[in-house]
This record gives C-alpha cells, sequence and structure tokens, in this order.
C-alpha cells in the first residue's frame, strides 16, 4: 500500500511540475496585443533588452505573432493596415528616455506614453517598456 501512495505522490508531483513548467514558459512568450485594428502594443521581456524593436519585432514576425512592412526606414504596414497619403503608424513609448511629449502622448491603460524619439531599427527595448504603434490619421 505504502509503495502504492508513493508512486501515486511521485506522478501527481511530476504531472504538476511539468503543469508548472508550461505556464512559466507561457508567460515567457511576449505575443503583442492588439486592442484593435488601429493598435498594437510590445511589451519588452527581458529576453529581449539590448534588441532594437525591430529586431523584437522580427522575431515575432518569424514567430507569426505579427506582420509588418518596412519601406524607406518607415514601418509602412502592421497585421494587414497599410498607411496611406494621411494616414501612418505611429510609436510610442513609455521609455522616458526614449520619448517626446511634446511630439505626442499616446493614453493606454491609465498610462502616457509619449512620442518615441527614435525609429524601430535604432530604438533599443527595456524590459518591461511598452512599445505601441498607434495607426493615426492627420486629415491632409
Amino acid at each position: 500500500m505504502k509503495k502504492k501512495v508513493a508512486i501515486l505522490t511521485a506522478a501527481l508531483t511530476a504531472a504538476l511540475l511539468t503543469v508548472l513548467a508550461l505556464f512559466a514558459l507561457t508567460g515567457c512568450r511576449r505575443a503583442p496585443l492588439t486592442p484593435d485594428e488601429n493598435t498594437v502594443v510590445i511589451e519588452a521581456a527581458a529576453d529581449d533588452e539590448g534588441k532594437t524593436l525591430l529586431s523584437v519585432m522580427e522575431e515575432l514576425k518569424a514567430e507569426g505573432l505579427l506582420s509588418f512592412t518596412v519601406a524607406g526606414g518607415m514601418v509602412t504596414e502592421l497585421n494587414g493596415t497599410a498607411q496611406t497619403t494621411s494616414s501612418y503608424w505611429m510609436l510610442y513609448t513609455s521609455d522616458g528616455e526614449n520619448a517626446n511629449e511634446q511630439w505626442g502622448t499616446f493614453e493606454y491603460e491609465g498610462e502616457r506614453l509619449g512620442s518615441a524619439a527614435l525609429g524601430a531599427g535604432e530604438l533599443t527595448v527595456k524590459a518591461g517598456c511598452l512599445y505601441i504603434w498607434s495607426f493615426e490619421s492627420f486629415g491632409l
């Protein structure tokens, strides 16, 4: 009887550890959030630290989590929405060192983000910071 209890306990412990490991790995995934078709939110993970935003986006693209097009150094399409002559993808960040609120702000979940001072190819991400793409029209 003690042998059966020991085997059952070991099996349950192994199953629990497997579930916890899978849950932990899932938590590391940084799939971009798309609150609507005009907004893409990327939160940098710890393993993204030091990479450019563009390289993080390229990893997300390779994983099938994001689609985008870059032309002339600018992101011109995200998840199927392409810029027009009066609408563009604008980048905002919670990284205060790389944001300029005088160039514009974006409100997200009670936080005010400033317009990114650098483009996605030059902007080095910081773990925990938000990088938000917003599709905006300028009435030109």
